[in-house]
């Protein structure tokens, strides 16, 4: 199993990074999308924590990071514009394999993958960003064949 990277650690996924997104899936259901964030703030209120907030804007930030990455490297997007002035902190699972990881079930995938950052615990910097001093988060996801990168940009 592939494990989830931070902007301080980075795993190499391949690929070169073009402009035609590796033949991306286009058509990802925002439930996917809207699951992420109401699975986040399952966690954060497990831990007294206030939910955040979907962030179109984030949204739009982290599913360009989620193309970009996936025909490149781990949170090369973020780093590249930091944070394009409105994410803060990021959590990336690079080319989570829909079948393998997610049953087959997109949603499954992003459950998995919040999993695994959650299962950190503390000290954790998947863990840390979930739970962390946030207001705003956005959820990407790019897809092509059953390789699927999900990325949590959070803001203020």
């Amino acid at each position: 199993m592939r494990f989830v990277c931070l902007a301080l650690f980075t795993i190499a996924c391949g690929g070169d990074p073009d402009q035609g997104g590796g033949g991306g899936d286009a058509s990802i259901d925002a439930t996917a999308h809207e699951f992420c964030v109401q699975d986040t703030n399952r966690y954060r209120t497990m831990n007294g924590r206030a939910a955040v907030q979907h962030s179109a804007q984030l949204e739009s930030f982290a599913n360009t990071g989620a193309m970009i990455d996936f025909n490149g490297q781990p949170h090369d997007h973020f780093r590249q514009t930091s944070g394009g002035g409105i994410s803060f902190a990021e959590n990336e699972c690079p080319h989570w394999d829909l079948q393998q990881q997610g049953g087959g079930d997109l949603k499954q995938l992003v459950g998995a993958c919040i999993a695994a950052f959650y299962s950190e615990g503390p000290g954790g910097g998947h863990y840390e960003n979930m739970l962390g001093n946030y207001g705003t988060l956005g959820c990407g996801i790019f897809q092509s064949g059953s390789s699927v990168t999900i990325i949590q940009d959070f803001g203020r």
